[in-house]
């Protein structure tokens, strides 16, 4: 953007100074330096709107990149915590898979991997323990969630953690026939 401005300035200089060499000449060359105006300036303006609008989008929806996730065209919300853990809505899994754990087994089952957030709050599910449970349900609907969240969830997430520095959790699932 600095480039652009430059180029800007410069220009206007250039105008400038055939701006007040023309009002040396006459009245005629006066009028004929407009158009040096406009075709000096047309493509730099255009090109400083362009780069501020990139900037402005570029802000604006720096807190949301990466983080939509959509299977099969259905938004799933997914939630990241200060450890880089990914936690996935179970509404958002019902709505794609159609599996009928309910949160209390869920809760039991997964007890370090289950939490309720947001406002109100809502049941969410860490991503490992979302593909511990999808690896036991048995539909093809489950198989390919399953597949689309370790690829687009899990992997993702464990690879940022491995960059960071930061240890894998230590996942176990509770047997509640146990």
């Amino acid at each position: 953007m600095i480039e652009i401005v430059g180029t800007i300035v410069l220009r206007l200089a250039i105008c400038g100074a055939v701006t007040a060499l023309a009002w040396r000449l006459g009245v005629g060359a006066r009028v004929s330096t407009i158009a040096l105006y406009g075709v000096l300036l047309a493509k730099p303006l255009i090109d400083l709107a362009s780069e501020l609008r990139h900037q402005y989008r570029r802000l604006h929806w720096r807190d949301l990149e990466g983080r939509h996730y959509s299977f099969l065209g259905r938004a799933i919300d997914v939630q990241v915590d200060a450890e880089h853990r990914r936690w996935v809505r179970l509404a958002d899994v019902r709505a794609a898979v159609g599996f009928t754990a309910g949160d209390a087994t869920l809760r039991v089952t997964y007890p370090g991997a289950w939490c309720s957030l947001g406002r109100p709050p809502e049941p969410y599910l860490r991503e490992d323990a979302l593909l511990t449970h999808l690896a036991k349900e048995r539909s093809a609907a489950a198989a390919k969630f399953r597949h689309w969240a370790e690829r687009e969830i899990a992997f993702p997430a464990r690879r940022e953690r491995e960059r960071l520095g930061i240890d894998e959790p230590v996942f176990r699932a509770t047997d509640p026939a146990a």
